[in-house]
């Protein structure tokens, strides 16, 4: 598939659906906000579904930052064929760091995230004097912590707490963004296993770089982290389709991106779910091997927590059960609060679906000749079991504070992997879409807590 690279023929996009998205949004936003303008309550964010977001005050030295990413993004783009991939790589990371400056300066960018609502990690992080006792004693003491420190594994705080303790605040900013950058060659790598073929991997790897939720949430976010861990586990899988076998690197990446995952987020669940519907999937074609590979994982991960709790007291089990009980009190929200809990899950759908931009969903439900999305058997299998995954997480009342952009930012990859034969000029014009519309984000808001 050769891809020579000109600007997209405008005309073949589905549009209509472009559209549609948009106004279901304005009409569904609208109708939310005169409801809680008079009274009601949605337990919804005001600007649905955009669950957390503040205005920008403007500067100068934030809208030339964005310029930069907005031009910086579309020359990469037309040009990528004639760029080797390393280079891609650092193209990508500056597109990352551009769109984040957009906000106005290193301070807003990079350290006001850990700092300035008073609500983050950091805040707790500051106050741990001896790690290894703030460990044992963390189940405990968890109704003390602030908000995301006592829903998340302590070791979010602690690997705060570790770097702080050796350097500074700057430092734990550029910890944190190298860790998630990591993400670009494991997608690529990942690209390399599916199938790809190269100039549509260099593409995807600048439209990674430019959705509106990587853009956002990759820097200094512990879901970046995230990101990255998950996509080792990802990557594990997809060397197993292209190998068509299961060997012992596979499982080391499944079981490391399966075990880091759990260690920094109770959203790590999405990885067990996603190994059930996996398996499920080729049980009903009556194959185990991915059902062992399933139990030799799990049991891999126990055997690392049975370890932590031997040597550190920490009781990963007990402190999941305390955090949910921390975060919806009184109990499944179905039950108690019915329309609340419909209206947060349709805000957690239509967050993810937002951020990850009105030219995707143009082509993601089109049926436009070009735009396939479900042409391979092998991300199809990946894609459906990640959203069965993801849909179980949702039915129990997962994420019912919002902000599932930045919390789900590792179903990104899932997503868009779908897009491995589309039509060159449907892909196109999806990237514009999105540089323009994560350029107009990154001008208008700050989407951190």
């Amino acid at each position: 598939m050769g891809e020579k690279l000109q600007w997209a023929n405008w005309k073949t996009f589905p549009w209509i659906i472009f559209f549609v998205a948009i106004f279901i949004w304005i009409a569904i936003a609208g109708a939310n906000f005169y409801y809680q303008s008079q009274g009601g309550f949605t337990g919804t964010g005001p600007l649905f579904p955009i669950s957390v977001i503040y205005p920008n005050q403007f500067l100068w030295s934030g809208f030339v930052f964005a310029f930069l990413f907005l031009v910086g993004g579309i020359f990469a783009f037309q040009y990528s064929e004639k760029l080797n991939v390393y280079l891609l790589f650092l193209v990508a990371i500056a597109l990352v760091v551009l769109g984040n400056l957009s906000q106005g300066d290193f301070d807003i960018a990079f350290l006001q995230p850990f700092y300035l609502k008073g609500r983050q990690y950091y805040a707790d992080a500051i106050n741990i004097t001896d790690g290894a006792i703030w460990l044992r004693d963390f189940t405990k003491n968890l109704e003390h912590f602030q908000l995301h420190t006592r829903t998340h594994p302590p070791f979010v705080t602690l690997l705060h707490f570790w770097i702080l303790d050796i350097s500074n605040i700057e430092t734990l900013a550029i910890v944190f963004f190298a860790v998630g950058c990591l993400s670009f060659p494991l997608f690529y790598q990942i690209l390399v296993y599916l199938g790809f073929e190269e100039a549509r991997r260099k593409w995807m790897l600048l439209l990674f770089a430019v959705i509106p939720s990587v853009n956002i949430y990759l820097l200094v976010s512990i879901d970046s982290l995230v990101l990255t861990s998950t996509l080792i586990f990802l990557l594990g899988f997809a060397r197993i389709f292209n190998q068509n076998k299961i060997d012992v690197i596979s499982f080391l990446l499944i079981s490391l991106g399966l075990i880091l995952t759990n260690l920094i987020t109770f959203s790590g669940l999405f990885l067990f779910a996603f190994l059930g519907c996996f398996s499920f999937y080729f049980l009903l074609k009556g194959k185990w091997n991915f059902v062992w590979l399933s139990l030799m994982t799990t049991v891999t991960f126990a055997l690392s927590f049975i370890i932590i709790y031997a040597t550190a007291g920490y009781n990963h089990l007990e402190t999941f059960l305390q955090a949910s009980h921390s975060e919806n009190p009184d109990g499944f929200r179905l039950l108690h609060q019915p329309f609340i809990y419909l209206m947060t899950r349709l805000e957690d759908i239509g967050e993810i679906f937002l951020f990850l931009s009105f030219g995707y969903l143009a082509i993601f439900f089109s049926k436009k000749s070009g735009t396939e999305v479900f042409d391979n058997q092998n991300i199809n299998i990946l894609f459906f079991s990640a959203v069965a995954a993801i849909s179980a997480m949702l039915l129990t009342g997962a994420y019912g504070t919002g902000e599932t952009a930045r919390a789900c930012l590792f179903l990104v990859p899932y997503f868009l992997i779908l897009l491995k034969d589309i039509n060159a000029d449907q892909f196109k014009m999806l990237f514009y879409l999105c540089i323009f519309q994560t350029f107009g984000m990154q001008m208008i808001g700050n989407f951190y807590w």
